[in-house]
């Protein structure tokens, strides 16, 4: 009895032949047996067998002990190969590969409550409560401003009703609720030499309540392109409609004004004039003619900065 090769094995079985006893012994034991020709563990690993067949048992022991797993900081991994590291101490000089801060325990949360510094230690301040770590613009803004500057000459009503100081595109100011503004303005007018007296106001827009409105106006009266020959002061209170100065036939009339308001609720507020009869000639707003509105606080503030 004895293992031959496929060769030999094929020529007992020719056409006409007979294969004896012995010739089919040497097919049996030329074949593997799962009974007899299984490795044993100790078999897997003696790298001089090289006629037993391997069971995945047997297998897993052999890489076992030629290739063990290796461990990282004496852990071994588990079943699926993920590996929980602890405590960890020490420096890498290099790592590779990518690990997301959820996954490891605790780091997402420290990183999202980290107070960042800079290199020199100090913490990174912020501007207005808002912090300037991060992406995109930080928005810094300054007063609240609301201005109206003429661009053009503004054509005015040859007549003694009141009417509105600026075009429509720049005279109504919308104020917000429980502010206080400081207020300015400029108005450069032309118009007729028929004698007059000239006034301004206040037309108040539907839900606007100004608690208080207190400035000073003076205004000026001239030839054109001369010197002021007439001017008068006066302090204004409120928003209706008040005569600045004694009737004048000067064509031109410069008007400057400058007070707080303060108001509870917002609305619409809205510049005018009045003359006391129509001038005649061609009345303007020059160009160059503008309104100032800066919003300093609430409607009770009292002090901005610091003031003691």
């Amino acid at each position: 009895m004895a293992t031959k090769n496929r060769g030999i094995l094929k020529s007992y079985f020719e056409t006409g032949k007979r294969p004896i006893q012995e010739e089919f012994e040497n097919l049996i034991d030329s074949q593997l047996n799962i009974e007899e020709d299984k490795a044993s563990e100790a078999d897997a690993q003696n790298d001089q067998i090289d006629n037993k067949y391997l069971t995945p048992k047997t297998v897993k022991k052999s890489i076992e002990t030629f290739a063990p797993v290796k461990k990282v900081n004496n852990i071994t991994p588990d079943s699926n190969g993920n590996i929980v590291v602890t405590n960890v101490s020490g420096t890498a000089s290099s790592i590779t590969g990518t690990i997301s801060k959820n996954q490891v325990t605790g780091l997402e949360n420290d990183l999202n409550n980290k107070q960042d510094v800079l290199v020199s230690g100090t913490n990174v301040k912020t501007i207005n409560g808002q912090s300037i770590v991060g992406s995109g613009d930080l928005s810094v803004s300054g007063p609240v401003k609301f201005i109206g500057v003429l661009s053009s000459n503004f054509t005015l009503s040859n007549s003694n009703t009141s009417q509105n100081a600026f075009p429509p595109s720049s005279d109504a100011y919308t104020l917000t609720a429980n502010k206080t503004y400081f207020f300015k303005g400029k108005f450069l007018i032309t118009n007729g030499s028929i004698s007059h007296t000239t006034a301004m106001g206040w037309v108040v827009g539907s839900g606007l309540n100004i608690t208080s409105m207190e400035y000073v106006v003076k205004l000026f009266s001239s030839t054109l392109n001369g010197i002021s020959t007439v001017s008068s002061s006066v302090q204004v209170s409120g928003t209706a409609i008040k005569v600045l100065n004694a009737a004048s036939t000067a064509v031109t009339t410069t008007i400057e004004f400058e007070g707080v308001l303060r108001c509870t609720t917002g609305g619409v507020l809205t510049p005018q004039l009045a003359f006391s009869a129509a001038p005649g000639g061609t009345n303007q707003m020059k160009v160059g003619s503008f309104i100032e509105f800066i919003e300093i606080g609430s409607d009770t503030v009292q002090t901005v900065g610091n003031v003691n």
